[in-house]
């Protein structure tokens, strides 16, 4: 059984460990410059200091921000979807209240280190600090979280609670001193090897993709590396070898010495990422001699011509390579242009499956509020096994344009449409890697909307207020989580419902005592479904007093379970169907009906807190 559930559209994360909050406009909602004007004010005030874990001095010019959150003891208002300017609390609830007023504030620390926020209506806040530009040797933080925890999740830490003329004036933010990773990047006979860019990729649990995270670094004259404000976790360190992709078409052909070259490599000199070995970091701490030798392959090329649609030379148009499968999280792409003749050549690639996109150079007009229109792109499959691909002929066009229509189960909404959106998104798990993001359709007065511009397989999203995705369908087949290469001549219906469920409850361990360090994973009985980016999953975080709740659910048979922040991953993308099988095993099944609120106790697992 499908399980429709709300898809969040737009989230603006301020800083590692801090709350994010949604900000799409309401169809229903005044313009944005309206409601900043009519933000409440009051008498109460937070004022702090921000300083460095390690030594306890001032850090100057650092960034606060400050978000207004919804009380634990506010009941939910029925109806809030993906469109509404709402918050989300610690349990991740989507909840109208002061914080759907109230624009996130910053705040810039003078030479102390000091800030303060003033005028603030009672409510409940949340605090989190960014070092300054040039101190990034130093991780954000946010009042009251674990900074010990892995980089995959920081934690939201804790609400202020303020009332009228209240003020909380000892708060303290300690920024830790991130990681560092040092080592060396030589070639096959120990030789340094400089001007090498070298990353890190991290492997939240459960998941089979490593995601590139950190700044990176360059290697120096000596091969040196040094790769810094790292949080804690496991990392594999890359050393990104290639030779100059771009070339002229008509350059002359490679000796075989030439087609020898460096390519990417992991830790500590495998070209295999599952093969590579991690290396494990504390925050604050440095670990050394992570030394890369960089293997070799016999590499190739890719040629061919690019013309539009009506067969013209597309002159100046950009083209990229991006390798399908795995990989495609931690490495760029191969990139070349199209000459005056409409030819194209790229070279120094290694064998694998790829994806060529090649796009029509577009005018970009700065703060313009007109809608971009489509251009004319191509995507070819290009497979590199043994030998050179020459003469590929690319043609573009302007893609596939689809026309729908919203239908709202229980009633359409007042108020103008000009503000909803419907958004076509590639899947990360579904090979999306080089698709184009095409703009969002805006809705007609009868609620139909034409998407343009779609190449490759989509799902379909949605963003109206006080409705919740139900389903998608296109002629008549349910394609609500199923990313789908759409047809010109396709019937396409996405139904929105504002009849949902919730589900709340609280978290305790073995010993009866609440863990706001856990979280809570809810998910289909449907093995269909055991995506980590699909819409039937839902993964929240606990209040201090270790309550959670859970809205948007539609009825149907679940699986929930309460597991450390550690173990809940928070980043998109595809995760091990072992992570689900283990986690169905000790969950707790549930089935939610229509329009419903569920009171559901979970003790953490004990399996997945030994992990």
């Amino acid at each position: 059984m499908r399980l429709p559930a709300l898809v969040v559209i737009a989230t603006v994360g301020i800083g590692a460990g801090q709350a994010p909050v949604i900000q799409t406009q309401s169809a229903n909602q005044p313009p944005r410059d309206a409601v900043k004007r009519a933000e409440p004010t009051g008498t109460a005030r937070i004022k702090g200091r921000i300083v460095t874990a390690d030594r306890g001095q001032a850090v100057r010019r650092a960034t606060v921000f400050l978000s207004a959150m919804p009380p634990t003891t506010t009941p939910p208002t029925r109806g809030n979807s993906e469109g509404s300017p709402v918050a989300l609390d610690a349990s991740g609830s989507g909840r109208a209240s002061l914080a759907a007023l109230i624009q996130p504030k910053r705040a810039t620390t003078d030479s102390d280190g000091q800030f303060e926020f003033s005028g603030l209506p009672a409510g409940s806040y949340r605090v989190s600090a960014s070092p300054p530009q040039y101190s990034s040797q130093y991780l954000s933080m946010s009042y009251g979280a674990n900074s010990s925890a892995p980089q995959y999740w920081i934690g939201p830490g804790q609400s202020i609670d303020l009332k009228d003329g209240q003020s909380f004036d000892k708060l303290v933010i300690a920024l830790p001193r991130g990681a560092v990773i040092t080592g060396r990047v030589t070639d096959e006979n120990a030789e340094p090897l400089a001007r090498v860019q070298v990353y890190t990729l991290s492997y939240p649990p459960g998941m089979s993709r490593g995601q590139r995270s950190g700044q990176g670094s360059t290697t120096d004259d000596l091969g040196q590396f040094r790769l810094w404000g790292l949080n804690t976790g496991e990392y594999v360190v890359v050393a990104d070898a290639r030779g100059n992709t771009f070339v002229a078409p008509n350059a002359p052909p490679e000796t075989e010495e030439e087609r020898v070259n460096f390519v990417t490599t992991y830790y500590p000199g495998t070209l295999d990422e599952a093969a590579a070995q991690r290396v494990r970091v504390k925050a604050g701490a440095e670990t050394a001699s992570i030394d890369i030798r960089v293997g070799q392959l016999r590499l190739f090329h890719v040629s061919g011509s690019v013309t539009d649609s009506q067969g013209r030379p597309l002159v100046g148009a950009n083209g990229q390579l991006v390798r399908r499968g795995p990989v495609a999280a931690g490495q760029s792409g191969f990139f070349s242009m199209v000459d005056p003749k409409g030819q194209f050549q790229m070279r120094n690639i290694p064998p694998g499956e790829y994806r060529l996109v090649f796009r029509q150079q577009q005018m970009m007009v700065p703060f313009s509020t007109e809608p971009r229109q489509p251009v004319e792109m191509a995507i070819v499959p290009v497979s590199i096994v043994a030998a050179d691909v020459d003469n590929i002929m690319v043609v573009t066009s302007l893609g596939t344009t689809i026309t729908g229509q919203l239908v709202f189960e229980a009633g359409p909404p007042t108020g103008d449409t000009t503000n909803m959106r419907v958004f076509a998104t590639a899947s990360p798990t579904n090979d999306g890697a080089g698709l184009p993001s095409p703009e969002p359709a805006t809705l007609t007065a009868d609620y139909r909307f034409t998407l343009k511009g779609l190449m490759g397989e989509y799902l379909l999203r949605t963003g109206v207020a006080n409705q919740f995705l139900k389903s998608v369908s296109v002629n008549g087949e349910d394609v609500t989580d199923v990313p789908r290469e759409f047809k010109d001549k396709d019937r396409v219906t996405v139904t929105l419902t504002s009849r949902v469920s919730s589900v709340e409850g609280n978290v305790t361990d073995t010993r009866d005592v609440p863990l706001a360090e856990s979280g809570v994973m809810l998910f289909s009985e449907d093995q269909a479904s055991w995506r980590m980016n699909s819409i039937w999953t839902k993964r929240t975080g606990l209040d201090p007093k270790g309550h959670f709740r859970i809205n948007g659910l539609m009825p149907g048979r679940y699986y929930i379970a309460a597991i450390p922040r550690q173990r809940l991953i928070v980043t998109g993308g595809d995760a091990d169907v072992a992570f689900f099988e283990q986690l169905a095993k000790e969950a707790t099944s549930i089935v939610v009906g229509v329009d419903e609120q569920r009171t559901v106790d979970l003790r953490l697992l004990d399996a997945f807190a030994r992990q």
